[in-house]
């Protein structure tokens, strides 16, 4: 049987695949592109969950480096790439990669516990206010624990998940050096709420950056 040509950016929570004869792009649970795996030809991968059979593995900030200068027009720039797991940024100077590096130990960083919140609470982001203040957070546990102790203190879950991101945030800011403007990479750039945090800049660069990136590194 003909296998499907892809590339595909494998993280821990979802899978971004673009299909090459069509040029078609999906996103979908990475369970299900793993079970899936064996229907794929795959060119070139990236991801938590980079795939063994695949022809090309990919660094996981290579592929976010090449894919945000591919879309980025800026000659210096920082892209934040903001995952289920992990934050991992990188650094552009002069059109060259000057920097870039990665956090796995801080669960503050988690897009995963910011997704489980909200739908725990059924939030819509879009709804949410931009508060004045932000929790402290040090990493997703705690961060968790005083959200909870904000609402049993009065505050709405409106507003205590609302400071819970701005922490999150400010955070994020603070690892890549609180630039005045910064790009975003991943699932939190369709979430306005997280984009409203920033005290900086925070321009969203889609979910498919790494995959642009792939398309670059496979030529």
């Amino acid at each position: 049987m003909k296998k499907t040509p892809v590339l595909a950016d494998c993280g821990t929570s979802y899978a971004k695949i673009e299909y090459l004869e069509s040029g078609r792009r999906r996103i979908v649970p990475a369970r299900e592109f793993l079970r899936d795996a064996g229907r794929y030809e795959i060119i070139a991968s990236t991801g938590h969950n980079q795939l063994k059979n695949s022809r090309r593995a990919v660094n996981e900030l290579v592929a976010l480096a090449e894919g945000a200068l591919s879309l980025a027009p800026d000659r210096d720039f920082t892209v934040l790439d903001c995952g289920a797991r992990d934050v991992k940024y990188v650094q552009v100077r002069n059109r060259r990669v000057a920097g870039m590096d990665w956090n796995t130990e801080c669960g503050a960083f988690s897009g995963q516990v910011i997704e489980l919140l909200q739908r725990y609470f059924d939030l819509d982001p879009a709804a949410l206010p931009r508060p004045a203040a932000r929790l402290p957070v040090v990493c997703g546990v705690l961060g968790m624990t005083a959200m909870f102790d904000l609402i049993s203190h009065g505050a709405t879950h409106e507003e205590a998940f609302a400071q819970f991101l701005r922490g999150i945030a400010f955070n994020c800011e603070r690892l890549v050096g609180r630039p005045e403007k910064l790009y975003l990479s991943g699932g939190l750039c369709s979430n306005p709420a997280f984009l409203r945090s920033f005290s900086c800049e925070a321009v969203p660069l889609g979910r498919f950056v790494p995959i642009e990136g792939l398309r670059k590194i496979a030529g």
